[in-house]
């Protein structure tokens, strides 16, 4: 997918999740969406910043881009992923946090 694709899923995922963050029955998806919005939106920043991106063990390739903050990002989001959605801790508090990390993510992505 090129950046163009990448960006697009990201909004896509966003405005779709969004909405449903008050809606306690949604917390699972939320967080997910909230990980694959976060993914597409690294991807994109990654294409437009480097002119590369890669699909798996985003947070090495991350630092090895120099980009150690979106690491520690990601490797949050995908800690509450696995929490979220395998786990018990499919809050609002965690709902939350994904999306003020989703936010950061996002901010640094665009130029």
């Amino acid at each position: 997918m090129l950046a163009k694709g990448h960006r697009q899923a990201a909004e896509d995922i966003e405005k779709t999740v969004i909405p449903l963050q008050s809606a306690p029955y949604a917390a699972r998806v939320v967080i997910e969406g909230a990980w694959g919005a976060a993914f597409h939106w690294i991807a994109y920043g990654c294409a437009t910043k480097h002119q590369k991106h890669q699909d798996s063990r985003l947070g090495r390739f991350l630092r090895n881009l120099g980009e150690e903050e979106v690491a520690e990002w990601w490797e949050d989001l995908e800690r509450s992923r696995q929490g979220g959605w395998y786990g018990n801790n499919a809050d609002p508090t965690t709902v939350q946090y994904v999306l003020k990390v989703l936010e950061y993510i996002h901010a640094w992505a665009l130029p």
